[in-house]
C-alpha cells in the first residue's frame, strides 16, 4: 500500500535508545501511520540519520551547494519552537534565492557580503531581518566546517551592511510618553477588554503572554498574576507554548486599580458567557472572543490599532507598548533594587534591562545628581 510523509523526521527517546521517525499517511485510506527510520545507540547518530534523511527528500536543489546546506541545517533544527522553525525556513528561503545555486567550494567572503548588501539597498527589507539571514546562513557553514565539508567558514568574518535603505512604510513611533499612556487608557476602558489590555500597557506583558492568561493565573487576594505561557501566532495558525525562558516565567505584583479593572472584565466575560449559554467555549482565558474561544494575536493587533486611532496618539504595535511600559518604569526608577525588580517583571535579567533600556538611565542619573548637590549643600 502506498505511503506519502507528511511531516519531518523526529528524534526521540525510547526504551534507552535513540529513534527517527516520520508521520506520514496510507495514501488509499487516509489513515494516519507513522514510519519508522531506525534505532540508534546515541542521539547524535539518531539525528544525523534523521538529516540525511530530510535532505534527501529536500527537492531538486544540487548537493553540494549552499541552497542544499542551508535546507539540511533547517531541517536538523527538531528542538526549536514552531515559531523558530518556521523563522529559519523563512531565512533559508531568501538564502537560496540569492546564494543557493552557488557550490560550497566556490562560496567566498566577497559573494555573501555582495549578497548582504544588494539586500541593504534593496529598500524591502529590515535591519533586523538580514542579520536573521545572516545568522542563520552562518550557522549552516558553521555546521559544514565542523563536517569538514569546508575548510573554513567563509561568513564568520562579514559584518553587516553599514546602511539599510528602510521601506516606504509608515512608520510607528518607539514610546509614548505619560500623557499619550493616559490618553490611551482612557479610550481603552470603554472596551470589552479593557482591563487586561490595562494589564499590557502599564505592565508590558508580552501578546503572547497576554492572549494566553488564564483566570486561574490571577490571585485578586494576593494582587499577583502567573506568567507562564504564550499564544503565539505560526503559519496556518497559533501554538501554545511555555514562557521563553525560566525568567519569563514569572509571577508579578499588580495595582489595586488593574486588580479592579481585571475584575469588571470578569463581570462582563460572565455576562458574555450567560448570553451563549451552551456555545461557549471554556478555555479559562482573560482574553476570548464573545464565545470563550481565544483570540488570534492578528486580531487582538486589529483591536489596540482602532483603540490607538480613536485615542489620537501616535501608531504603536503591541511590541511598542511593552517597550513604553518598560521605558517609564526604568524612568521612574530610584535605585538599583528598583530597577532588578524592574526586570523581574519584565521577565528580563537586570542585564539585559540596562542594555535594552539605557536611553531612559539619564534623568534617573541627573535625578542622582542633583540629589548629591543637595546633600552636599546641607
Amino acid at each position: 500500500m502506498a505511503w506519502k510523509a507528511t511531516g519531518r523526521p523526529i528524534v526521540r527517546r525510547q526504551r534507552g535508545r535513540w529513534v527517527v521517525r516520520i508521520d506520514g499517511i496510507e495514501t488509499a485510506t487516509g489513515k494516519a501511520r507513522p514510519r519508522q527510520i531506525g534505532t540508534y545507540p546515541s542521539r547524535r547518530a539518531a539525528q544525523r540519520a534523521a538529516t540525511e534523511a530530510a535532505a534527501s527528500d529536500a527537492g531538486p536543489v544540487a548537493r553540494g551547494t549552499v541552497g542544499w546546506l542551508v535546507r539540511r541545517w533547517v531541517v536538523s533544527k527538531t528542538d526549536v519552537s514552531v515559531k523558530a522553525r518556521q523563522q529559519y525556513e523563512w531565512a533559508a528561503g531568501h538564502i537560496e534565492r540569492g546564494l543557493g545555486s552557488v557550490r560550497l567550494d566556490r562560496l567566498d567572503r566577497d559573494d555573501i557580503a555582495a549578497w548582504l548588501d544588494e539586500l541593504a539597498s534593496g529598500g524591502a527589507l529590515s535591519r533586523r531581518s538580514i542579520q536573521i539571514f545572516r545568522t542563520v546562513l552562518r550557522a549552516a557553514l558553521a555546521e559544514a566546517t565542523e563536517e569538514g565539508l569546508l575548510r573554513r567558514n567563509p561568513a564568520l568574518r562579514v559584518g553587516m551592511p553599514h546602511e539599510v535603505v528602510k521601506a516606504g512604510l509608515r512608520r510607528e513611533v518607539e514610546t509614548w510618553n505619560e500623557e499619550q499612556v493616559a490618553a490611551f487608557l482612557v479610550v481603552a476602558a470603554e472596551h470589552r477588554l479593557g482591563g487586561p489590555i490595562r494589564l499590557e500597557t502599564l505592565y508590558g506583558l508580552r501578546r503572547s503572554e497576554l492572549l494566553a492568561l488564564r483566570w486561574s493565573d490571577i490571585d485578586v487576594d494576593a494582587g499577583t498574576v502567573v506568567i507562564d505561557e504564550g499564544l503565539v501566532e505560526v503559519r496556518g495558525g497559533v501554538v501554545w507554548t511555555p514562557g521563553k525562558s525560566a525568567r519569563s516565567r514569572r509571577t508579578i505584583p499588580v495595582d489595586v486599580e488593574t486588580m479592579r479593572a481585571l475584575a469588571a472584565h470578569r463581570r462582563g466575560q460572565i455576562e458574555e458567557r450567560l448570553a451563549v449559554g451552551a456555545e461557549w467555549i471554556d478555555l479559562d482565558l482573560v482574553i476570548t472572543t464573545r464565545t470563550g474561544n481565544y483570540v488570534e494575536p492578528r486580531n487582538f493587533d486589529a483591536i489596540l490599532e482602532r483603540l490607538i486611532a480613536r485615542a489620537e496618539v501616535p501608531r504603536l504595535t503591541s511590541h511598542g507598548l511593552r517597550h513604553t511600559a518598560a521605558t517609564l518604569m526604568v524612568l521612574h526608577a530610584t535605585d538599583v533594587g528598583e530597577l532588578r525588580a524592574i526586570a523581574d517583571i519584565l521577565g528580563h535579567s537586570p542585564d539585559m534591562l540596562m542594555k535594552v533600556y539605557a536611553h531612559a538611565l539619564p534623568e534617573s542619573l541627573r535625578s542622582v545628581a542633583d540629589k548629591i548637590g543637595e546633600r552636599a549643600r546641607e
